[in-house]
C-alpha cells in the first residue's frame, strides 16, 4: 500500500499526454482541411467544423487527465511528474486557445460578397459549387490584358460572390416565412419577395462575370442543411425580425451598398460596372425594406421589441465586418496585379473598413432617431383618451 492508502495510477501521465498530442496533430490537419473545403463544399466542410471541435474536446479532457494523474502520482509516491503535469497544461490550454483560433478564421472564411447573410443553426452558409452553367446569365467581361493570376483572383472572387447572393435567395424566403408568422402587411411581403427575387438576378450576374473572366462556368452544389432547422427560430418570432434586420438588413445592405457603388466608380470594365451599379441601386433598396420593416414592428409591439432593438444596436459595433477578401482566397489574390483589381472593380479592405465604420455611424443615428420618433409618436396616441375625457366633462 501507498502512503495514506492511496493506489498507484493505473496508467503514466505521460500515457494520457501522448493521446492528447495525437489529437493535437489531427485536429490540425481537420483545421487545414476544413478551411480548403470551405469554398468548394460546405457540407463537408460544416461536418469537419463540429469534427474540430469534438476533437478539441477531447484533447482538453485529456490534457487535464494528464495534469490531475501527474498531481496524483506526485502526492503518492513522490515521483517527479513535473515534465507530464506542464504538457497536460499546455495541451488542454492549446485545445480552448487552438479552438477559439478556429472558430476566428471560420469567420474571416466568409469574406466578402454582397446580399442578405444566411445562416443555419447559428452559423452563416452558402452553397459549394460544381461545374454547371445553369445559374451563369448576363454580360461577360472583356479580360483582355489581364495575366493569368489576375484572371483567376477576379473568378475567385465573383464566385464568392455569386455564392452569398444565392445565399441571400432562401435567407429572405425565411424572412418571408416569419412575416407571414407575424401578420405583417402585404406591402412588406411583396417587397420581401421582390428583394429575394433580385437576389437571383444577382447571383447569376456574379456567376457570368466569374466566367468571362476565367471562361468557364460554374453553378451551386444542394444545401440539404436547409432541411434541417433552417429557420433557426429560438424565442419571439418579432424580436427575432427586429433585431436581424437591424443587423443584415439595415447596417449590412446599406454597407453593401456603399461598396458596390464606390466599386463602381473605380471599374472601368463596361460589364463588370453595370453589374455592380445594379447591385448597389438594389442593395439599397433592400437595406430600406429592413428599415421599413423595423418602424412597422416598432408600430405593431413596440413593447416587445423596443428593448430588443436597444440591446441589438449597443452589440451592433461587435458585428462581424465583411473583409474584401476571404481568408482563404488571399493568397491567390495576392498573386494578382493590384492595379488590375481596381481596374475590374475591386477596393482594398482598408476602404472596407473606412466604409464600415462610416455606416455603423449612421445606422446608429438612424436607429436612434427611428426610436425617438416612435416613443413620441405612442406618447401623443396615449394622450388622447385624456383629452378626450377633459373635453367630455368641459
Amino acid at each position: 500500500m501507498l502512503p495514506n492508502g492511496a493506489a498507484p495510477a493505473r496508467r503514466s501521465p505521460w500515457f494520457w499526454v501522448r493521446i492528447a498530442l495525437w489529437i493535437l496533430a489531427l485536429n490540425t490537419g481537420v483545421f487545414f482541411l476544413g478551411l480548403f473545403l470551405v469554398s468548394l463544399h460546405e457540407g463537408l466542410a460544416g461536418a469537419l467544423l463540429i469534427l474540430f471541435t469534438a476533437l478539441a474536446l477531447a484533447q482538453l479532457f485529456f490534457g487535464i487527465t494528464a495534469t490531475v494523474v501527474a498531481i496524483r502520482l506526485r502526492r503518492a509516491t513522490g515521483q517527479s511528474s513535473l515534465g507530464a503535469c506542464t504538457l497536460g497544461v499546455l495541451t488542454a490550454l492549446g485545445a480552448l486557445v487552438g479552438w477559439a483560433g478556429g472558430m476566428v478564421a471560420t469567420l474571416l472564411a466568409a469574406g466578402g460578397g454582397w446580399g442578405r447573410p444566411l445562416r443555419v443553426r447559428g452559423r452563416q452558409t452558402h452553397p459549394g459549387l460544381r461545374v454547371g452553367a445553369d445559374w451563369t446569365r448576363g454580360e461577360r467581361p472583356d479580360p483582355a490584358g489581364l495575366d493569368e493570376p489576375t484572371r483567376r483572383a477576379l473568378e475567385a472572387l465573383w464566385l464568392h460572390d455569386a455564392q452569398k447572393e444565392h445565399a441571400s435567395v432562401p435567407a429572405f424566403a425565411r424572412v418571408a416565412w416569419l412575416l407571414a408568422a407575424v401578420g405583417a402587411p402585404a406591402e412588406l411581403l411583396a417587397w420581401c419577395h421582390r428583394a429575394a427575387l433580385e437576389e437571383i438576378e444577382h447571383a447569376r450576374l456574379c456567376f457570368a462575370l466569374a466566367c468571362g473572366y476565367a471562361g468557364r462556368s460554374h453553378t451551386v452544389r444542394p444545401m440539404p442543411e436547409l432541411l434541417r432547422g433552417a429557420l433557426d427560430l429560438e424565442g419571439d418570432a418579432l424580436v427575432v425580425l427586429a433585431t436581424e434586420s437591424l443587423a443584415d438588413g439595415c447596417q449590412l445592405e446599406d454597407f453593401n451598398a456603399d461598396i458596390a457603388a464606390e466599386c463602381a466608380e473605380v471599374c472601368a470594365e463596361p460589364a463588370t460596372r453595370a453589374v455592380l451599379l445594379r447591385i448597389a441601386r438594389e442593395e439599397r433598396s433592400h437595406a430600406e425594406f429592413s428599415w421599413a420593416l423595423v418602424g412597422w414592428l416598432l408600430e405593431s409591439a413596440d413593447d416587445t421589441v423596443r428593448p430588443a432593438l436597444e440591446q441589438a444596436l449597443a452589440r451592433l459595433s461587435a458585428y462581424a465586418r465583411p473583409t474584401a477578401v476571404s481568408w482563404h482566397k488571399r493568397s491567390l489574390v495576392a498573386r494578382a496585379d493590384p492595379a488590375e483589381l481596381r481596374r475590374h472593380g475591386r477596393l482594398l479592405d482598408e476602404r472596407w473598413g473606412e466604409l464600415w465604420q462610416a455606416r455603423l455611424v449612421a445606422t446608429t443615428a438612424r436607429t436612434r432617431q427611428l426610436l425617438a420618433a416612435t416613443r413620441s409618436a405612442r406618447a401623443r396616441l396615449d394622450e388622447k383618451p385624456e383629452l378626450a375625457l377633459r373635453a367630455a366633462g368641459d
